[in-house]
């Protein structure tokens, strides 16, 4: 992948997505510019292309955090309510069903390896949900 500009995402307390280039740390506000950006990561909760991991009834702070697989296909999250869910990713569609989804004890951060791929997680979370 070559990156014309390199950029870091950060979202607020006020749960704005705002993205920086870096090293100069100039704020990005030019949203065509912002929409041609390929992430290397993605570990926001916040965006047009996560607004699925929300539930109906979810508040701001309920969601958080989320992971999106090497391959970007893949999108996993976890909540104040022990749920870590498995999403295809975009999921720019209100209130999407999980694929597949575990409880856990409240999860504040998730990360997925390079070496699992979809079937993996599957797997695993299909083994866990017995």
């Amino acid at each position: 992948c070559k990156f014309s500009v390199v950029t870091s995402k950060v979202s607020t307390g006020s749960y704005k997505r705002q993205v920086y280039e870096v090293p100069s740390g100039k704020q990005l506000v030019d949203q065509a510019v912002i929409d041609r950006i390929t992430w290397a990561t993605w570990t926001s909760v916040l965006g047009d292309e996560v607004i699925g991991i929300w539930s109906r009834h979810a508040e701001k702070a309920d969601v958080n955090c989320a992971c999106v697989s090497h391959s970007g296909i893949n999108l996993v999250t976890g909540d104040d309510f022990g749920m870590v869910k498995l999403f295809d990713f975009p999921c720019p569609e209100k209130f999407v069903r999980t694929c597949f989804c575990m409880i856990t004890t409240s999860t504040v951060d998730i990360r997925i390896l390079s070496c699992f791929s979809r079937r993996h997680m599957m797997e695993i979370f299909s083994s866990l949900n017995l």
